[in-house]
């Protein structure tokens, strides 16, 4: 299971997060959504939809909404991370199930996918398709939606992701959290958070794949513990 922003791209390269979380701060503002000052600095457009229920049901969907259409265009621009194509290919090569768990538009994923020619090597996507906030990482339910889809053992699992809401998702729902640490520091966070082991580039993970004999093999995993 990999992460979409972070592990497989950097979705908002192109299109900034932080012009687009004051598009959604503005949209807050039309509907009558109060902004806090705390939320005045955040320039992550998950937050502003996150805190978007403060506004009720119609506030949601229309931040959701909003939120998608500018995933979408942002994804046209994404730069592809350096060796997650790799990684990819490595599952689809040894007949490895592979899910995108993102917190991401699931239309969005899909777009990317299909635009870098990977469409046919993504078994499932579990990610966006509704305007419901709480299904979001750090909970559990787009590991569980993926692992049931592909009828494969949860525990069996591995989530890779660059952030600690992946790790924590990862270890409520039972899986391996493998950590992406892609900036400096980030690898104690991340295993603060709960990641039983860390990469720093995803070209190891793919060799990780290519040379695992039956299941693939992470040192530091939960088996060894």
């Amino acid at each position: 299971m990999l992460d979409f922003d972070g592990p497989v791209c950097s979705v908002f390269a192109g299109l900034p997060a932080p012009g687009i979380a004051e598009q959604l701060r503005n949209t807050l503002r039309r509907l009558g959504v109060p902004v806090t000052a705390e939320l005045e600095d955040d320039d992550d457009p998950l937050s502003i939809y996150r805190y978007s229920t403060n506004g009720g049901p119609a506030v949601v969907a229309a931040i959701h909404d909003a939120l998608v259409a500018a995933e979408l265009r942002a994804v046209e621009t994404a730069t592809p991370t350096p060796g997650a194509v790799d990684v990819i290919d490595a599952a689809h090569e040894r007949g490895r199930r592979l899910a995108v768990v993102s917190n991401n538009a699931a239309a969005a994923v899909a777009t990317y996918l299909r635009l870098h020619g990977l469409t046919g090597r993504v078994d499932y996507i579990a990610a966006r398709r509704t305007p419901e906030p709480s299904l979001m990482k750090p909970s559990p339910h787009y590991l569980i939606e993926a692992a049931a889809t592909l009828d494969v053992s949860i525990r069996t699992c591995a989530l890779v992701g660059d952030s600690g809401t992946d790790a924590v998702a990862a270890k409520r729902a039972g899986a391996y959290a493998v950590g992406y640490a892609n900036k400096s520091g980030k690898g104690e966070q991340l295993v603060a958070a709960g990641a039983a082991v860390v990469i720093d580039s995803m070209t190891t993970l793919a060799t990780v794949v290519r040379e695992a004999r039956g299941t693939p093999y992470l040192p530091g995993s939960v088996e060894d513990n």
